[in-house]
């Protein structure tokens, strides 16, 4: 176990010493460490008397060593506070309503208030799963009445006066226009793939969806792009989000990332390293009534919206399957492409999963 930190620190040393940095108490040895999980990037740990979640930096994430970096640091953990404030206007109590960070190149953590153990996948049933998926629809729905505190699109960076700010400085309505434009590309790229797929048939439905896009109808927000199941959690009093991803750009987008992740993409990556703990193989079924229940909740019975949003999800499909057509090409693929992604092997079953759902969309 290695932290961000270029001191010998044990696990209880590191804890003990944000805990001392919060002004709280202390844990009084190894048995108190109740740890919450790991994720790519992070440990989580429960800080039971306080009902806190604490987060500290690993020294490895995907097996490449991390850098101490001050300014990514900022973003990331400055972007999630923002996010957290506006997602709990949107929706009260969506998110933890305590966040709190700390950079140092010795100690470096987030604290946050625990919103509760999840159910998990395994611990719903379908409806609920529906329900689930009606409520965060809902929610991306109600983002996009909330204008951002930032400038910018895309990813939050720290700008030149230390101020965070969406990487890209350009309007949204070209940055939709641009992004159009690739996709075209991307789809044209797929058509001229050699094999194993009804190439007019999905020639006619890009034909007639991607000039389509919205445009004028969008508006820039906060929004996220990580809610897969791990970010999720699931109680009985509603689902909560946690670690997103924030960046400025469209809510229609941002909504169909979590259609097309939860309908199609989860359960088709089962087999690498970076999903496989999620066994969502096994949850096909849930996974797509919460999609379902996203469109519900987040269309809310308007036509042109339900229209919007299929036109994006068909779009994530395309670049999609793009993207494993470009792994396909690679000579060898890079450690992290394999970690997310699989063998290559793995990429062409899947790339043909993506094509057969591209002639049925």
């Amino acid at each position: 176990m290695g932290f961000l930190t270029k001191q010998s620190v044990t696990e209880l040393e590191q804890i003990n010493r944000a805990l001392e940095n919060e002004g709280l108490n202390l844990l009084s040895g190894e048995s108190d460490i109740k740890r919450l999980g790991e994720g790519s990037w992070h440990y989580a740990y429960l800080i039971e008397s306080e009902q806190l979640v604490l987060r500290i930096p690993k020294k490895v994430a995907y097996d490449e060593a991390v850098a101490f970096n001050r300014d990514q640091l900022t973003a990331e953990y400055g972007s999630t506070k923002a996010f957290y404030k506006i997602a709990n206007e949107a929706q009260k109590g969506m998110c933890p309503e305590h966040f709190h960070y700390f950079i140092d190149e010795d100690l470096t953590y987030t604290i946050e208030s625990y919103v509760g153990k999840t159910l998990g996948l395994e611990g719903q049933t379908q409806q609920q799963s529906k329900q689930y998926g009606r409520d965060i629809g809902e929610f991306f729905r109600a983002l996009e009445e909330i204008d951002p505190p930032y400038e910018g699109i895309g990813y939050l960076e720290v700008g030149e006066n230390g101020e965070l700010k969406g990487g890209l400085d350009m309007e949204l309505r070209a940055c939709i226009v641009e992004e159009r434009g690739e996709y075209e590309e991307e789809f044209h790229a797929l058509l001229s793939y050699a094999h194993g797929f009804n190439k007019e048939r999905v020639s006619v439905i890009g034909n007639e969806l991607i000039p389509n896009r919205s445009i004028d109808r969008e508006k820039r927000i906060l929004t996220n792009q990580d809610t897969s199941p791990e970010n999720l959690i699931f109680t009985k009093d509603g689902v909560k989000m946690i670690d997103p991803v924030p960046l400025l750009y469209t809510g229609t987008s941002l909504a169909a990332n979590h259609v097309f992740n939860y309908h199609t993409f989860f359960h088709t990556v089962h087999d690498t390293r970076r999903y496989g703990k999620g066994n969502y193989h096994r949850h096909v079924p849930l996974l797509r009534a919460h999609a379902d229940g996203f469109v519900e909740g987040y269309t809310q019975d308007s036509k042109q919206k339900r229209m919007d949003l299929h036109i994006e999800v068909f779009l994530k499909l395309v670049t999609m399957a793009h993207t494993h057509l470009e792994l396909l090409k690679e000579e060898t693929l890079t450690k992290e492409q394999v970690i997310r992604f699989g063998t290559k092997d793995q990429i062409e079953k899947r790339l043909h999963i993506y094509l057969t759902e591209l002639e049925s969309f």
